[in-house]
């Protein structure tokens, strides 16, 4: 008899200890997906726009025949996603 009431407390605090743990990890696992999919994001805009750079012969020409990118002052944004841009000197 003495046993039962120890095996609940002992329930209940492993349910406490498990569930704290979950509502710690889950949403730094979403955290981190999150932060992987828009690093893969950028990583696949700066490749192509390196890509698109080296097949011109120099930046001017780049930027005359360019239609997938706007150039600013200092950067090079995404007509798709503006908020997608790579900035240079």
């Amino acid at each position: 008899m003495k046993d039962k009431g120890f095996m609940l407390v002992d329930s209940l605090l492993a349910m406490l200890i498990f569930g704290i743990i979950i509502s710690v990890l889950m949403p730094a696992v979403m955290m981190l997906e999150q932060t992987m999919t828009e690093s893969e994001e950028t990583l696949e805009f700066n490749r192509r726009l390196y890509l698109e750079i080296l097949s011109h012969e120099d930046f001017e020409a780049f930027r005359r025949s360019t239609s997938s990118y706007m150039i600013h002052d200092n950067r090079i944004c995404s007509i798709k996603n503006e908020k997608r841009c790579a900035y240079f000197e």
